[in-house]
């Protein structure tokens, strides 16, 4: 990839691919930027992934902000952004007329349900490279499964940001 007419191809196509909300964009990024064209290595990858967390704003498009700015600045952040969400623009305004006359066609459910199970995938998929990303050995991979289990178990009596700020803590007591 040598050109911003690339990175704005990668992104749109990344923009088509994102069926299911922004966690499924992660794994197309990381094919279209680390695996596919080696701008971005998995580390920095996830550093990215980390801000694009933790500021405001789908995190999608705040991806896609961040990694167009690191590989072409201003422009390549304008660019991606423009690309990854100009899909769903395109498919809402053409669509959304059409989906309501199928929405009881048993074909077009069967459809949904087998497209929400390609994107279960993809998010697994990312957790799993995130996470190979992230964990370094045994504290981490401890650290991040104690997280979990309090999500699963708390059943939304702990807020997720506790956890998150508690698991800060615990790494720059332990780190």
């Amino acid at each position: 990839m040598h050109s911003l007419l690339d990175l704005f191809i990668s992104f749109l196509i990344i923009g088509v691919g994102a069926y299911g909300g922004g966690l499924v964009t992660v794994p197309l990024i990381q094919h279209e930027i680390v695996v596919r064209y080696k701008l971005l290595t998995l580390r920095e990858m996830s550093e990215l992934l980390a801000i694009a967390q933790m500021t405001p704003g789908p995190i999608s498009i705040n991806t896609a902000t961040f990694t167009g700015y690191r590989l072409a600045g201003i422009t390549g952040s304008i660019l991606t952004t423009i690309a990854v969400v100009l899909p769903s623009i395109v498919f809402l305004t053409l669509l959304t007329p059409i989906i309501a006359q199928f929405r009881e066609n048993r074909q077009f459910y069967r459809l949904n349900k087998s497209l929400q199970l390609g994107v279960l995938s993809l998010i697994i998929f990312a957790v799993w490279s995130f996470g190979s990303a992230v964990i370094e050995g045994y504290l981490d991979f401890g650290i991040a499964v104690t997280a979990f289990l309090l999500l699963i178990i708390s059943e939304r009596r702990i807020h997720p940001i506790i956890i998150v700020l508690a698991c800060g803590v615990i790494g720059l007591i332990l780190f």
